[in-house]
């Protein structure tokens, strides 16, 4: 019995680079099956992702919409009272410049363009309105391209770096494994 011990403790490298050769081969085959799962689901979990995301982004829309369905009529009160005020004060503004003599026609035309600029900012207010779905769409589409080239930087990333990082588990483990041996191996000294 101590002679086959003394033969084991001889040859013991030879043994634990065996263990981690096989260990390493078994850890690579599982990294290679998992990746190639990984390749084949890519799509699908890219198409499902931006499908969750687009649903996710009408809920909060319609949400949103109901709140301020629901907020309209004090709303429009608050607007419609707040206006008021402004067009006073600007009215009173206006007036007292006439009293103190500055020219009426500047005055005139800095209220037509106003005007003419209010105007327009209405229009294409309206304009969005009518084109809110397509807009929400574009954002979604131009959300869901972000998101998938960063996936694809990093997965790239992943990949051209996989060997280095494979290289690090196996020496990681081998270290682990050769600790483990060598605490039991102690262990077993001290005990025969």
């Amino acid at each position: 019995m101590n002679e086959k011990f003394h033969i084991l403790r001889r040859h013991e490298r030879q043994f634990v680079k065996v263990q981690a050769q096989a260990r390493g081969f078994l850890i690579r085959s599982v990294i290679l099956q998992k990746k190639r799962g990984l390749r084949d689901a890519l799509s699908t979990i890219v198409s499902l992702q931006a499908s969750a995301r687009g649903y996710l982004i009408r809920q909060e829309f319609s949400y949103t919409q109901e709140i301020l369905r629901d907020c309209q009529p004090q709303t429009h009160t608050l607007q419609s009272h707040v206006r008021g005020y402004l067009y006073r004060a600007r009215e009173k503004a206006f007036r007292n410049r006439l009293a103190k003599g500055e020219p009426g026609i500047a005055l005139l035309q800095a209220r037509a363009r106003g005007m003419l600029a209010r105007e327009q900012f209405q229009g294409i207010k309206g304009w969005l309105a009518q084109e809110e779905e397509m807009i929400i769409d574009l954002q979604a589409r131009i959300r869901g391209h972000l998101i998938r080239r960063t996936h694809d930087e990093k997965a790239r990333h992943y990949r051209e770096n996989m060997d280095k990082i494979i290289k690090i588990q196996s020496l990681v483990r081998a270290k682990q494994q050769g600790e483990a041996y060598k605490s039991l191996s102690t262990s077993l000294l001290g005990w025969i």
